[in-house]
């Protein structure tokens, strides 16, 4: 059954490759294994004209992995067979109308013994359609809580970081584990302005001998 399913989807997406020409640039460039099944799933759903439907299905499925006990761990289990836990994610999949693309994109990435880069997948995929719609993604890890001053404060020096019509996507955490200050992760830049980062930059610099 899953060796049949795999075969449709694989069909399917030789099948646009072939109808559409050649590769679909992204607008940004993501590095790494994620990035290379990202740009791929990326080049072709956008062939397809399903790349927005994609990007939610793939939300939707990472939403998935976050809120069932253990599937995360089910699907980088060496003991359980890579054939079972694609006809697993096959009904699962079926049930929920998920795009091909996304089914054999999984699929392959199971055969390949990279279900652990699942997650990093989705974040790439998103990455490249952010940038599609000219979004900058922003990630602040605080200390503490950022009060509604410095929020403001904050995504005003992040805004000379934008360029023509791009949007600041902001999203705050907290880390106590930083003790004091902030680390700010903007596109391809981060500055870590933490406490934590700095009491170790000290302590590395009075083991120095004199």
């Amino acid at each position: 059954m899953a060796s049949r399913i795999a075969h449709v989807f694989a069909r399917n997406t030789r099948a646009l490759s072939s109808a559409a020409g050649e590769f679909v640039r992204a607008p940004v460039q993501v590095f790494g294994i994620e990035g290379r099944y990202a740009h791929a799933l990326y080049s072709a759903s956008t062939k397809a004209g399903s790349a927005e439907t994609i990007e939610e299905q793939l939300n939707a499925f990472q939403s998935a992995i976050n809120a069932v006990p253990g599937l995360k761990e089910y699907l980088t289990l060496p003991v359980c067979s890579k054939e079972e836990k694609k006809t697993t994610l096959a009904g699962a999949f079926g049930d929920a109308d998920m795009d091909p693309l996304i089914t054999n994109m999984v699929s392959v990435m199971i055969d390949n013994k990279r279900a652990n880069d699942i997650s990093h997948v989705v974040r790439a995929f998103g990455t490249i359609m952010a940038a599609q719609r000219g979004e900058v993604p922003c990630r602040v890890t605080s200390a503490n809580p950022l009060s509604e001053g410095h929020l403001e404060a904050l995504k005003e020096s992040l805004a000379k970081f934008l360029k023509g019509n791009e949007k600041l996507l902001l999203d705050t955490s907290t880390d106590s584990s930083l003790i004091g200050g902030m680390v700010v992760e903007i596109g391809d830049k981060r500055v870590d302005m933490s406490t934590a980062t700095k009491i170790k930059k000290l302590k590395a610099s009075l083991a120095l001998p004199l």
